[in-house]
């Protein structure tokens, strides 16, 4: 064969040969870049997912610290609130005490302040529950405890205790309206002074304002 004409063929099966190589290698780029990219895409999903899954737990987190944040909140009014409720209703009920304690002295001198101290005593000594009893009243009202005011006072607390009943009288320094009522030895005192029993009513009444507002 020519020489010239098998340099040709050899030439151009170089050609061919190179051309099928450069396909062969495009073919390949484009093989491993499709692989690249869905590889990419998988990892670029894999991380949109963490980060989704990370702030989904941050944002539950979150949810809890507000929602704390807020009960917490709430809390702190509620106890506020309470707190200017009863402040007032104190208040309320202090200025009824003073105007109580005012107007007290005036009863000292009405007819039916005689009855109260009767029923003061009568309700001493069913407190005690003994027949020896010891009676201290103000030295204010030393004109009332007379031998007959003491008598009635005597048969009366007999007839509630359904036994005789022995009560010893005595003046004492003060000048609250009621009385103190002892048991002889000492043991059992109940003091049912007006401003005692004040107390005792102011609370009862403010604890009825505590359940209310609780």
């Amino acid at each position: 064969m020519d020489i010239k004409i098998l340099g040709k063929i050899n030439q151009e099966n170089a050609q061919v040969i190179c051309s099928k190589i450069s396909e062969d290698a495009d073919d390949e780029i484009k093989s491993i870049l499709g692989a690249a990219r869905k590889e990419s895409e998988k990892i670029n999903s894999a991380a949109r997912k963490v980060i989704e899954d990370k702030n989904q737990v941050i944002f539950k987190d979150l949810e809890r610290e507000i929602q704390k944040s807020r009960e917490k909140i709430l809390s702190s009014l509620n106890l506020e609130k309470k707190r200017l409720v009863l402040g007032e209703k104190d208040k309320f009920i202090q200025s009824v005490l003073a105007q109580v304690k005012k107007k007290a002295e005036d009863f000292r001198r009405e007819s039916n302040y005689l009855e109260f101290l009767k029923n003061a005593i009568i309700e001493g000594v069913e407190v005690i529950e003994e027949n020896n009893i010891e009676i201290y009243y103000s030295v204010l009202d030393e004109r009332i405890f007379n031998d007959d005011f003491k008598d009635k006072i005597e048969k009366a607390c007999s007839q509630i205790l359904k036994t005789e009943c022995s009560l010893k009288f005595n003046k004492a320094d003060f000048s609250d309206l009621g009385v103190i009522v002892n048991s002889i030895d000492g043991r059992i005192m109940y003091d049912n002074r007006f401003l005692a029993r004040l107390e005792r009513v102011k609370e009862e009444v403010y604890m009825e304002l505590l359940k209310e507002s609780f």
